[in-house]
């Protein structure tokens, strides 16, 4: 068997998804992401085809990165630019430690709620 029929009869055996056509051009939300994965069974395989899809939300992509690191099979084609940049970026945040910062504003702490009140009704 040829490297290229190999490779379709690989391919052949995986079921495509179109996300475009299901879904849209922009993948906005988490809740998008997830109603896929529902749908997805771990006993079969899948190819998310991207084409088409020329947004995503950090939180969208971040959930299509848990799918694609999950019990499920699934490979994902045709990403467009931006979305391979996006799923980029949160692949690299995953392992890159979390920094938080307060920035200028000082930190004040309120242990009732009448001081709750006079902070935010000092000036």
């Amino acid at each position: 068997m040829s490297k290229k029929s190999s490779t379709f009869a690989a391919l052949s055996m995986k079921q495509i998804i179109n996300i475009q056509e299901q879904y849209g051009a922009e993948l906005h939300t988490r809740q998008m992401m997830e109603r896929l994965a529902a749908s997805l069974s771990p006993e079969n395989e899948y190819l998310l085809d991207m084409e088409g899809v020329e947004q995503i939300s950090r939180s969208a992509a971040d959930e299509l990165y848990n799918l694609t690191h999950s019990e499920i099979h699934v490979d994902l084609i045709n990403l467009e630019p931006f979305v391979e940049k996006m799923l980029s970026a949160v692949t690299k945040g995953r392992f890159l430690p979390r920094q938080h910062t307060a920035g200028d504003m000082p930190i004040i702490h309120c242990a009732t709620i009448g001081s709750v009140q006079r902070q935010l009704m000092a000036k």
